[in-house]
């Protein structure tokens, strides 16, 4: 007599592992923040401009919100989940006069608000752009669920050096990771 035999596939019904990233606006949008840099703010003595922001209104006002949200398989463990920027290419002048002149990023910080109040230090912490491609904002482990992070940034040019007169544009972009 032979013995009989099963075989069982399990497939867990859980949701899998899945990363979401807003950066302002929801869609295809892409929102802008503009330095108003006034005489006023260049003479006698130069001082920093806070931007504002063209995008969806926030607290404060002129601010970008950012919100990643992080889901990961009760039954994996857990994973590192981590959020950088690139600001490698410089703002360069479209008008105005300014030439081919280029600020580097590294003229603009941020301060973040929104931070929660359990878990500060998985929010996006005050600071500068580094003009690096891969610098990273935030990174926290998600073990076995979903996690939220969602802080406003409200951005500020240096101001510190003088350059010359004219419109400049220029992208950071954001990238969220899950292995």
């Amino acid at each position: 007599m032979s013995e009989a035999c099963a075989v069982f596939t399990f497939l867990p019904f859980h949701t899998p592992r899945r990363i979401t990233l807003q950066v302002g606006s929801a869609g295809a949008t892409i929102d802008k923040v503009t330095f108003d840099v006034t005489n006023a703010n260049v003479a006698p003595s130069p001082t920093a401009v806070t931007g504002v922001s063209n995008g969806p209104a926030v607290t404060p006002a002129g601010g970008v919100q950012i919100v990643m949200t992080a889901e990961y398989p009760t039954t994996v463990g857990s994973t590192q989940v981590t959020l950088n920027v690139d600001s490698s290419t410089s703002l360069s002048c479209t008008a105005g006069g300014c030439g081919s002149t280029l600020i580097p990023f590294t003229t603009i910080s941020w301060t973040a608000f929104n931070h929660d109040a359990t878990y500060p230090t998985l929010d996006i912490q005050n600071g500068t752009f580094t003009g690096a491609a891969g610098q990273t904002l935030t990174n926290f482990f998600v073990t076995g669920g979903s996690i939220q992070m969602s802080n406003v940034l409200q951005f500020s040019y240096a101001n510190s050096t003088l350059y010359p007169a004219g419109q400049y544009t220029g992208r950071v972009t954001y990238t969220a990771v899950i292995p």
